[in-house]
């Protein structure tokens, strides 16, 4: 499993991974939070769950999930290859 924490604290390893250095993530981290949390509580149809209801999601911060999007961009792994990485089951790698 990639150590997250490690790459982020790391600007090499960060420019390896999702090819920005740590400013630059940091400036898209803070538009991405508030572009996920405003669809993340909208919806067109009724909910079936609450809120924060269902499967809780294995990145737990904002920042690991921002990572993983610019990560599969970059590098494009398989399902089956970022179920690996990122140690969770490869029908939840999307």
């Amino acid at each position: 499993m990639l150590n997250i924490d490690k790459i982020l604290n790391q600007d090499r390893l960060l420019r390896a991974t999702t090819g920005l250095n740590r400013k630059a993530f940091d400036d898209l981290l803070v538009s991405f939070e508030s572009v996920y949390l405003s669809l993340s509580q909208k919806s067109d149809s009724p909910r079936q769950k609450r809120f924060g209801g269902g499967r809780k999601s294995h990145l737990k911060t904002i920042e690991q999930k921002l990572f993983y999007i610019l990560f599969y961009l970059k590098c494009y792994p398989t399902f089956d290859l970022a179920a690996i990485l990122f140690d969770c089951d490869r029908s939840q790698a999307y």
